[in-house]
């Protein structure tokens, strides 16, 4: 199975429902830890004035951290039930934070800026939950319960649940209560993330770039949710994200359905840092988005969520021609949250879709745009014009035609105009660069468009034949950078152990590249770092395999003295055959 890199765990919003047993949906220890909350204010008495608030220290994951306990009301009225003995109802929280972290300040835990750490909150519920008389909306079970709300970042989210556990614990309240929450336990909020070198990340956030086609492209002109942000004022790709719903998910990376936000992001003031701190470079974040996901995704669906997350983020660095493994020298090693290493985890990579996409929708514009019919320029010209979304009877009395006529244009031109829930659109953003391109132009420009869409549906049609190239550059750590003075730098991020093996690996980069990408290598430049931290760099792939060189006569004649000093056989079969060209650049 091949290795990719592991993301970095971000942010996290995950919700525990305990107290009601997960398999009989009966009250199973009800509000028996929110009681014990209760009796930790009155114990500790009077010391809230004297000593503060309490708190306590925990080992959790190799690392001692510092909590602190608190409460706040909550709000809500008291339950009218015998078994509820308190006069007041209140919320209690838990915060807790690193304390071998970096960013640690060293005050307490409520006070610190927790940055990798968070707050545990405990609301307790019960059937016809109200708040000043009026009812309040939450899952009824029949029976109390706790709401436990864990936000925290920059630790696993798989551990969330057992930092609970360790938590109460530490305060006197057993950590049995909270063995087994119940199936509705649901994650708010999941984020991952990598971080690039500042010069490395430029294809992500660029025009053509993965975040801004993904809006571009697969999001409908008005139906359903659209954000797309850009702000480079205080540097380029400071912020700029996207949102993918999901139904569109699985456009993007075929078999994903969870709606998402694409972001590449700098800190609030990122010349304040210099180059050897992590916040000078900036972030590639994919994180779960509740608001415009339809389906509750569940604690027990945190792998599958994790996985599509993480698989979103590897497939957009594919697509940029950047590495996806922990070998590249691309990702900033210095991250404090982050700790650079390659998964076995199955992750599944795929050809990107976005040229496909774009290329059929821009096929189809031009496939209809000229069998349109005046009601269907008059429908078209609606839809380009008006600012909110138009009905088919709409569309029917602004243009003076029937309701028949006006669905007649619907069905024909399919793929440009989506009509959902009785109201009609404009089938993508492309599809609607593409018309008003047309309706501005038109005239003599219209052939030439309609070759050069031509020419990038072939190419859109070979992109199959890239995926031995892909692995390579998968294998080898190898990104692809567009550079002044060449036409493409491929950097390798995998190191040799010496020249014989970096020339065998140049062979094969060369070889696989005429094959599946271009035949000519003239101006592709190849990086390549030594094991013993020598770096070369070939400035013509093309002329470092000539046999009249000059250069590689003289490597000719030291591979002859090697050949001399090694047993050839031995070392063919251990699967390293003599590289006889070889010339540093």
């Amino acid at each position: 199975m091949s290795r990719v890199l592991k993301c970095a765990p971000h942010e996290g919003d995950i919700r525990f429902t305990v107290g009601i047993h997960p398999s009989n949906h009966v009250t199973d220890h009800g509000l028996a830890p929110y009681y014990a909350m209760d009796s930790l204010i009155k114990d500790w008495g009077d010391r809230w004035q004297s000593e503060g608030k309490p708190t306590e220290e925990i080992q959790f994951l190799g690392e001692t951290w510092a909590t602190c306990f608190d409460y706040s009301k909550s709000g809500l009225d008291p339950w009218d039930s015998p078994q509820f003995q308190l006069d007041q109802v209140r919320e209690f929280q838990f915060y807790f934070t690193s304390k071998d972290s970096p960013k640690y300040t060293g005050r307490r835990a409520d006070k610190d800026k927790r940055v990798k750490g968070g707050t545990i909150t405990v609301r307790p519920r019960w059937p016809g939950l109200t708040s000043d008389g009026e009812e309040v909306s939450v899952p009824d079970y029949g029976g109390p319960y706790i709401d436990v709300q864990v936000q925290a970042s920059n630790f696993p989210h798989e551990e969330y649940l057992t930092l609970v556990k360790r938590v109460m614990n530490a305060y006197g309240i057993s950590s049995r209560y909270f063995d087994n929450p119940h199936p509705d336990s649901h994650i708010g909020d999941l984020a991952y993330y990598v971080r690039l070198y500042r010069d490395e990340s430029g294809p992500l956030f660029a025009p053509d770039g993965p975040i801004a086609r993904a809006h571009t492209l697969i999001q409908g002109d008005r139906s359903g949710y659209r954000k797309h942000v850009e702000d480079n004022r205080k540097i380029a790709g400071y912020m700029v994200k996207s949102e993918v719903e999901d139904e569109k998910a699985g456009e993007l990376v075929r078999g994903h359905e969870l709606g998402k936000e694409l972001k590449h992001y700098y800190p609030k003031e990122p010349q304040q840092y210099e180059p050897d701190e992590a916040p000078y470079h900036p972030k590639f974040e994919v994180a779960y988005q509740t608001s415009i996901t339809e389906k509750t995704v569940r604690w027990s669906d945190l792998e599958d969520t994790r996985r599509e997350l993480e698989e979103t983020i590897l497939n957009c660095l594919e697509w940029c021609g950047l590495a996806t493994t922990a070998e590249s020298n691309i990702f900033v090693p210095f991250d404090p949250f982050w700790q650079i290493e390659n998964t076995h985890e199955s992750r599944k990579m795929v050809q990107c879709p976005l040229p496909e996409i774009e290329s059929e929708q821009e096929h189809r514009v031009m496939q209809l745009w000229g069998e349109m019919t005046e009601t269907d320029q008059e429908v078209t010209e609606l839809l380009l014009t008006d600012g909110g979304k138009v009905s088919p009877q709409e569309a029917a009395e602004q243009t003076g035609n029937t309701y028949r006529t006006i669905r007649t244009v619907i069905d024909r031109m399919e793929g440009l105009i989506r009509h959902t829930y009785g109201e009609m659109e404009l089938e993508s953003k492309k599809v609607q660069q593409e018309l008003l391109k047309r309706v501005r132009a038109a005239g003599e420009r219209f052939e030439q468009e309609i070759g050069s869409t031509a020419m990038e549906l072939a190419d859109a049609a070979d992109e199959h034949a890239r995926d031995a190239w892909s692995r390579l550059r998968r294998e080898y750590a190898i990104s692809v950078v567009d550079r002044d003075d060449c036409r493409k730098l491929l950097k390798v991020g995998y190191k040799p152990s010496d020249r014989y093996e970096a020339r065998n690996l140049l062979r094969e980069i060369r070889t696989t590249y005429q094959e599946h990408v271009e035949t000519t290598t003239a101006g592709i430049h190849v990086q390549v770092t030594l094991a013993d931290g020598t770096r070369e760099r070939f400035r013509n792939l093309r002329a470092a395999f000539r046999k009249g060189d000059t250069t590689y006569q003289k490597e000719q004649q030291q591979n002859d003295r090697a050949r001399e000093i090694f047993d050839l056989e031995a070392w063919r079969e251990a699967g390293y055959p003599p590289a006889d060209e070889w010339e540093p650049g």
